[in-house]
């Protein structure tokens, strides 16, 4: 059976297997059973069944608010799927770590425990518990300090570690380095799979204020840290709206795994906004040059919202495009009467805070905020709602935000 339901804006659908009678209680109130002794005795029997699960439910109101309660969380996890203003990723990263850090000023260490993590996905599609290790990396690493390593944790998606870990650390140089740490599933055949990864700034912390901070950390995908070369772009405005957009060129790519050079372009866009522009395909070079210009309609009440986002792609039609990097121009700092040139780094910027939309932030996701109360206040969508038994799919997708999301439910509990 499928059932539809539109709410806000947002579109419902429900998807169950098992079968339906074909008379009710309504046909009964409209006449039309017809005199089938042992088809009135079974509709009998239903709404009895109905009256005594009315009564229990009045007697046992706590029992209906903690399934009201469930519905709801079932509500925002799909309204999580929906987020527009993360820029959407493959990997299927999920999971948080908790972390302490402390700082020695008599012997100059800084001390880092692992603690715990929480929520880590499964290691395959029959949901293998994975066989989890933390470890941790300073960047950049100048003296060629070795990675720490926690020990493995076997068939846990839960692991307690509470492993201290010591990095000899001048004061002066916590301002300048980042802490990766990586939660990774041991694998004895084969190359270890990246569970998520959290990156810290060390110059976050104050030491001499607050000696001692624990805080849980949520993961993002695998950064990587070698993507290289610059990229060389000019925005010029013209009243009353146009922002042009040029691509110059590229340098000092690094050239693919085998050696050979990329076939490069760059896509480009302004999160918020419908269009999406990208140059042509400069075939093996790693210094491309297009000098393509691109019209964004941006009004200039806007930029303290608005971004544009460069992402230079290695086109490969065998084995998938390649992300080359990508380059982040807040709009808030621009300034349109001077324009803007310059060159650029490129990085890998896929799991940062960089390509969250503002204008998503302040905008749809408002609206977001404001359907997801009126939803769960007013129980809807009855889909949603209602009673979950046998296996149920409950898909939303949302035109404006671009996204859709699904949740999988196996007698009303939420299966990933």
């Amino acid at each position: 059976m499928t059932s539809r339901c539109s709410t806000a804006g947002l579109h419902y659908q429900k998807k169950m297997g098992g079968n339906q009678s074909h008379s009710s209680s309504k046909d009964v109130e409209e006449g039309r059973v017809r005199q089938n002794p042992q088809k009135i005795y079974g509709l009998s029997r239903l709404m009895t069944a109905k009256a005594d699960h009315n009564q229990v439910v009045a007697v046992k109101g706590w029992d209906k608010h903690d399934e009201n309660m469930k519905n709801t969380q079932l509500l925002k996890g799909l309204y999580k799927t929906l987020d527009p203003t993360m820029m959407k990723v493959t990997e299927d990263v999920r999971g948080e770590i908790q972390l302490s850090f402390k700082y020695d000023f008599k012997r100059s260490l800084l001390l880092v425990k692992v603690i715990k993590c929480r929520d880590l996905r499964m290691r395959d599609l029959r949901s293998k518990m994975p066989d989890p290790y933390v470890r941790i990396i300073l960047m950049p690493d100048e003296e060629g300090m070795e990675p720490k390593k926690t020990g493995v944790v076997r068939g846990d998606n839960e692991p307690r570690f509470d492993e201290i870990f010591a990095f000899p650390l001048d004061e002066l140089e916590l301002v300048s380095l980042k802490m990766i740490v990586d939660v990774l599933d041991d694998d004895i055949t084969g190359q270890d799979d990246n569970l998520g990864q959290v990156i810290i700034d060390l110059n976050s912390f104050n030491f001499k204020d607050s000696p001692t901070h624990t805080a849980w950390y949520m993961f993002s995908t695998e950064t990587d840290f070698t993507v290289a070369g610059d990229l060389d772009i000019t925005l010029a405005y013209q009243l009353p709206s146009s922002l042009w957009v040029t691509v110059h060129r590229a340098s000092n790519l690094p050239p693919r795994s085998d050696g050979k050079p990329a076939d490069v372009f760059v896509k480009m866009n302004i999160p918020g906004t419908k269009k999406f522009f990208q140059t042509h395909v400069k075939k093996q070079t790693l210094d491309p040059e297009w000098e393509e210009s691109f019209e964004f309609e941006v009004a200039k009440e806007e930029f303290g919202m608005r971004q544009v986002i460069f992402h230079a792609i290695d086109e490969d039609k065998g084995s998938g495009n390649e992300s080359l990097g990508q380059v982040v121009i807040n709009l808030a700092d621009f300034d349109p009467d001077r324009g803007l040139y310059g060159s650029f780094r490129l990085t890998d910027l896929r799991s940062t805070k960089c390509l969250r939309s503002k204008w998503a932030q302040h905008s749809v996701m408002q609206e977001f905020r404001q359907s997801l109360v009126a939803h769960a206040q007013s129980k809807t969508p009855k889909i949603l709602y209602g009673p979950h038994k046998g296996q149920t799919v409950v898909s939303v997708s949302c035109r404006k935000a671009g996204a859709h999301g699904k949740i999988r439910m196996v007698e009303g509990i939420p299966i990933k």
